[in-house]
């Protein structure tokens, strides 16, 4: 499996299958955030966590990839996704704005991505995610979780792989956290740095959670 991440909470994900590559997209932003969102990318699967311009760039993805933007359980071309609800504390309009987490299942691996939460995860979403192997998750602040809250929903989960998303890059309008201030809050922090992940099952940390800063 390989992961590269676009900025915000976008990645994509390209997993090997018995019927060949699958990729995935999550979170496609609008260029009006500050950031161009990359002109060649092709997907089967896309992702949506929340109708924001950092998520809702539907047309940006080419290939006429399944779009998952509800709660519910979905198998498309061998890879099993998960939407679970988990509106964010953050309300407009009176009303909580609505979020999505999803659980993916792929190369023997479970993933989470917590699309733009901005609190802990209750004992149901907890449940619903189940053991997690790499977890990406928002760090910088503001309208998502800060490092003290992403560090407190990250001891809920325990993955063995973390992945930090929504935080600082150069050129976006949003004022976000560095990854380097989330890991002051971690202490301990077994980070690498890169600009594209290669993971396999036998690659999971038994011991020490590994952080994994990708660059975009």
């Amino acid at each position: 499996m390989q992961i590269t991440w676009n900025g915000f909470s976008s990645f994509e994900i390209t997993t090997k299958t018995a019927n060949g590559d699958v990729r995935l997209v999550t979170d496609p932003y609008q260029n009006a955030t500050g950031l161009r969102f990359p002109r060649t990318l092709q997907a089967e699967i896309l992702l949506s966590s929340h109708d924001e311009d950092e998520a809702n760039n539907f047309e940006a993805v080419a290939g006429e990839p399944y779009v998952i933007d509800l709660p519910g359980e979905f198998e498309v071309k061998s890879v099993f996704v998960f939407g679970i609800q988990a509106p964010l504390k953050r309300e407009e309009k009176g009303m909580r704005v609505k979020n999505l987490i999803f659980r993916m299942e792929a190369e023997g691996m479970k993933l989470a991505h917590l699309g733009a939460l901005d609190r802990a995860l209750t004992d149901e979403e907890l449940q619903k995610l189940g053991n997690i192997d790499i977890l990406m998750v928002p760090v910088g602040g503001g309208r998502v979780l800060g490092p003290k809250l992403a560090f407190e929903v990250i001891s809920q989960i325990e993955p063995r792989i973390v992945i930090p998303m929504t935080h600082m890059v150069p050129g976006a309008k949003e004022e976000l956290g560095s990854v380097d201030e989330f890991c002051k809050v971690l202490g301990a922090c077994r980070r690498e740095d890169m600009n594209k992940f290669k993971v396999s099952r036998t690659d999971l940390p038994e011991d020490d959670m590994l952080i994994v800063s990708l660059t975009r």
